[in-house]
C-alpha cells in the first residue's frame, strides 16, 4: 500500500481528526483531502506534463495539501520556503525546470515573472463546512519507484543539488519511524522543520499514515521566541522533531520542562550532531522522555540510524553514537568513510550532469549506496559513530587536522556550550590559523577577564588534543547564528582573512 493509500484510510477512517494545527486554526483530514482534490484536479487540467511540480509557500496547511495533491497526480514535489531568497529560488527554477509552480501565498512583481506558468491558491480552497468526505482518485498517484519529492541542499559549486527521492524510499523511512521509535496514540507530532529540509518528514508522514496531527509551527514563531513560548505553552506535544540547535534555545526558557509540558514523550533529533550537554540538559528537564539520538543525509531519505539516549548512554561515552541502522540499511566503512548501502539510498541528483558530484551515488553488490563524505566507525555489535566531516580536514603547519575533533573536545567542557572551529587562510590559501567560536553563558568586564578565561579554556584542552590543534584565535558569544533550518550556520561566523 501507497502512502497516499494508508493516508486516505486513516483520513477516510477519522475524517473528523486534527491532520495540521495552526496558531489560529486546525484543520482535519477531511479538509485536508478536499484540498487535496481541488488542487490535484486544478493541476491535471492545466499541466498535460508529467515533470515535477515546484510548491513555493511557508510551512502551513496549504503547502501541505499542495504537496500531497502533486503526488496524487503522479508527480514529484519540490519544495521551496516563501523564505528563500530570489536569487536562490532562481537557481532552483533554473536547474529543475519545473512544468507547474503551485503558491499559496502572495508574490512580488519578481516571483511573478519568475514563475509565470502557475497555479495560485489560497485559503478560500479549504471548505469548513464540507460534510461529505471528498473524492480522490490515487489511480495515478505516485508509488513505487516513482519520485516522491526532490529536495534541492547546498551544493560545493554554489549551485544547489537536488536530491530526488522515491516513493520507496520514503515508504521506508516512515515504516521505520512508525515501528522503531515510541508508538503514541492520537501523537501530537511537532511540525518545525520547513518542508524544504528533509527534517520535515520525520513529522508528516509518519504523522499523516497513523492518524495523528502535525502541530505546525509558523516562522514567525520559530524565529520569535515570545511567541514561540506562547504557541508551546498554549498546545500539546507529544512528539518533538526538531535539530538540536533548536532545542537548545527553548531549554533556555525556564517553562520549557517535564512538570509544564507533561504530554511530551518523546524527542528525535537529526540535521547535526547532538552534543552531550544537550542531552544531559533534555533529560535533566524531561527525565521521563525518551530522546532519540538519529544520523542520515538528505541523499538517504531522513535518516538511517536511531539510539536511545539514556543517562547509561551518557555515562559510557565522551561523543554520543549516532545508532544503529534502520532495516534495509548496511552500512560500511571504506577509507574511514561512512557508506550508506540500501533501501534508503536516494535515486540520485536529478538531472544533474556534473559527474563529480553524482559519482556520490554508486553500487555495491548490485544494491544503491552513497558516499556520505562523514568520517565514522562502526562497533562489533554495529553501533555507528560520527567522526567529523572529511571535508573538514584541514592541513595546518603541515598537520591534518579534523575540525569537528576540536569541536567535540571543546564542547566536552563544563564552562563551553558550543563550538565552532574554522580555518583562517592566507591570499595563498593557505591554513594561518584556527579560530574557535565558543558559545558561554561567562560574561566579562574586560579585556583581561577573558584573556584569563581563554588561559584556562587552553589548559584543560590541552589534556585532549594533541598541541599542534590548539586554536590559535578565541572568540566568544552567547548565542550562535542559525540557518532557516534551525542548524547552527558555520557560513554566518566571520573570520577574518578567511579566503575560501
Amino acid at each position: 500500500m501507497s502512502l497516499l493509500e494508508q493516508i486516505l484510510k486513516i483520513a477516510q477512517k477519522y475524517p473528523e481528526r486534527i491532520a495540521l494545527a495552526e496558531a489560529e486554526r486546525d484543520y482535519s483530514y477531511r479538509e485536508m483531502f478536499d484540498a487535496i482534490s481541488k488542487i490535484s484536479e486544478q493541476i491535471r487540467v492545466v499541466n498535460p506534463s508529467e515533470r515535477p511540480v515546484l510548491i513555493f509557500g511557508k510551512n502551513d496547511f496549504l503547502t501541505l495539501a499542495a504537496m500531497l495533491a502533486t503526488n496524487v497526480t503522479g508527480r514529484a514535489y519540490i519544495p521551496v520556503d516563501a523564505h528563500t531568497p530570489f536569487e536562490r529560488t532562481e537557481m532552483i527554477y533554473s536547474a529543475s525546470k519545473p512544468s507547474l509552480v503551485i503558491t499559496t501565498l502572495p508574490l512580488t512583481d519578481r516571483f511573478k515573472a519568475l514563475f509565470a506558468n502557475r497555479i495560485e491558491v489560497d485559503a478560500q480552497l479549504s471548505d469548513s463546512g464540507l460534510k461529505d468526505f471528498p473524492e480522490i482518485d490515487l489511480s495515478q498517484a505516485v508509488s513505487g519507484t516513482d519520485s516522491n519529492y526532490i529536495i534541492y541542499t547546498s551544493g560545493t559549486t554554489g549551485t544547489p543539488k537536488g536530491v530526488e527521492v522515491s516513493q520507496s524510499n520514503l515508504a521506508s523511512f516512515t515504516r521505520w519511524m512508525n515501528h522503531d521509535f515510541e508508538q503514541i496514540e492520537q501523537n501530537r507530532i511537532l511540525s518545525q522543520a520547513l518542508y524544504s529540509f528533509d527534517l520535515s518528514i520525520f513529522s508528516l508522514y509518519p504523522s499523516l499514515t497513523t492518524g495523528g496531527s502535525l502541530i505546525s509551527l509558523s516562522r514567525d514563531e520559530t524565529t520569535n521566541f515570545k511567541l514561540l513560548f506562547e504557541r508551546l505553552n498554549s498546545t500539546i506535544v507529544n512528539t518533538w522533531v526538531s535539530t538540536p540547535s533548536f532545542v537548545d534555545i527553548c531549554l533556555l526558557d525556564p517553562s520549557f520542562t517535564q512538570e509544564r509540558h507533561p504530554e511530551l514523550q518523546q524527542f528525535i533529533f537529526c540535521g547535526e550532531e547532538l552534543t552531550m550537554k544537550t542531552a544531559e540538559k533534555l533529560l535533566a528537564a524531561f527525565p521521563s522522555a525518551s530522546v532519540f539520538n538519529t544520523y542520515g543525509p538528505t541523499e538517504a531519505t531522513g535518516a538511517i540510524s536511531s539510539i536511545k539516549i539514556t543517562p547509561e548512554v551518557l555515562a559510557k561515552n565522551e561523543r554520543l553514537p549516532i545508532g544503529y541502522a534502520k532495516p534495509g540499511v548496511d552500512l560500511r566503512i571504506m577509507e574511514n568513510e561512512i557508506i550508506i548501502v540500501g533501501d534508503s539510498v536516494a535515486k540520485g541528483y536529478y538531472e544533474n550532469p556534473d559527474k563529480a558530484v553524482t559519482q556520490a551515488f554508486f553500487e555495491i553488490e548490485g544494491k544503491p549506496a552513497y558516499h556520505t563524505g562523514d568520517a565514522g566507525s562502526i562497533s562489533d555489535d554495529g553501533l555507528l559513530r560520527y567522526q567529523g566531516r572529511i571535508d573538514f580536514q584541514v592541513k595546518f603547519n603541515g598537520f591534518r587536522i579534523e575540525l569537528q575533533d576540536i569541536e567535540a573536545n571543546l564542547q566536552a567542557l563544563s564552562s563551553v556550550e558550543g563550538a565552532v572551529v574554522l580555518p583562517q587562510y592566507n591570499e595563498q590559501h593557505k591554513v594561518t590559523a584556527l579560530v574557535a567560536f565558543i558559545k558561554t553563558n561567562r560574561t566579562f568586564t574586560d579585556k583581561a577577564e577573558e584573556r584569563t578565561f581563554t588561559k584556562e579554556i587552553r589548559k584543560e584542552l590541552s589534556k585532549t588534543i594533541m598541541d599542534y590543534m590548539m586554536p590559535t584565535k578565541y572568540v566568544y558569544q552567547k548565542e550562535f547564528p542559525l540557518n532557516q533550518n534551525g542548524k547552527v550556520d558555520r557560513k554566518a561566523f566571520k573570520v577574518k582573512g578567511r579566503g575560501e
